[in-house]
């Protein structure tokens, strides 16, 4: 499993957990590529409400929002996570899914060089 997120904001939306719906993964990284027709089970992490697209969607929903190329979304995020380009912040994040992430993450709070609060965050 995969993670894709938009490279702004940090309420959760356009944060996606992507699986292969098949579950035929590849045995080492970089060893196989999706089909645009290959199907996707998607998890938001803003709500952690499930979606089923295919990679052509998915694609179509990140860079241009909901189309009729998109299918039905029930996010209630419009996509489009590149507009207004790298200045913007419209950049996408892929990195590998981390499943001690419901154990919580620990976010340390700086000021300068000084430490200013520990936040322990849960999903």
């Amino acid at each position: 499993p995969r993670v894709i997120k938009q490279n702004r904001g940090s309420s959760g939306e356009g944060i996606w957990i992507v699986k292969l719906k098949s579950g035929a993964y590849c045995s080492s990284y970089g060893e196989a590529s999706c089909e645009d027709s290959d199907v996707l089970e998607l998890m938001e992490a803003n709500d952690n409400h499930s979606e089923e697209h295919t990679v052509a969607e998915f694609i179509e929903f990140c860079v241009n929002g909901r189309t009729a190329k998109s299918g039905d979304w029930s996010s209630k995020g419009a996509g489009k996570y590149l507009e207004g380009g790298k200045a913007a912040g419209g950049q996408l994040v892929d990195q590998r899914f981390c499943p001690r992430i419901v154990e919580g993450e620990l976010r340390y709070n700086l000021v300068c060089d000084t430490l200013v609060g520990i936040i322990h965050k849960k999903p």
